[in-house]
């Protein structure tokens, strides 16, 4: 209790974002705990570090504890991590769906119209269907033609009826 509210109080008082405060938080995201992981990820999101500051968090995707990888991918939402992009689209193929959906959140969220494609590819070939829902969610607010004819093949295509409805509301 006490190291989850010290870390949710260092997001409070939001703290300059420097090395030294990334590194605490992202030592909390490692935690034992789940609730001082979660209130990690929240007091990451108040005090937005930079996206050079994002890279223990980043590093932290790579951990062999599927935890600690779902709570950085969780902390990666709820900052910019534009400049994250690439690292993220290589930890794309986690073996735990739900990395594997935050991930796509995060790509989708902070990537653009340049990962439509690594988006397509996700939308395909990705065996869970929460993350080709993810998928297809975040092709619908591109707005490009390959991601409208991916969408329009998994309408017809895809095995999972709620894929299907996230794919039938982004065309």
């Amino acid at each position: 209790m006490v190291r989850e509210a010290s870390v949710l109080a260092m997001g409070r008082v939001k703290p300059t974002a420097t090395d030294g405060v990334v590194a605490l938080l992202t030592q909390a995201l490692e935690d034992p705990d789940e609730s001082v992981r979660q209130a990690a990820v929240v007091a990451i999101g108040e005090i937005e570090p930079g996206s050079r500051l994002l890279e223990p968090v980043v590093g932290l995707l790579r951990s062999s504890d599927v935890t600690i990888r779902r709570a950085a991918v969780r902390a990666l939402l709820q900052v910019d991590s534009s400049q994250s992009v690439p690292a993220l689209v290589a930890a794309g193929h986690d073996s735990d769906a739900e990395v594997r959906q935050g991930i796509v959140a995060a790509v989708g969220e902070w990537g653009g119209s340049a990962v439509s494609p690594w988006l397509r590819e996700r939308l395909v070939e990705d065996p869970s269907p929460g993350v080709r829902a993810e998928a297809a969610y975040r092709l619908g607010m591109l707005s490009d033609p390959e991601a409208r004819a991916a969408l329009n093949t998994t309408i017809a295509k895809d095995p999972d009826s709620g894929v299907r409805r996230w794919a039938k509301r982004g065309t």
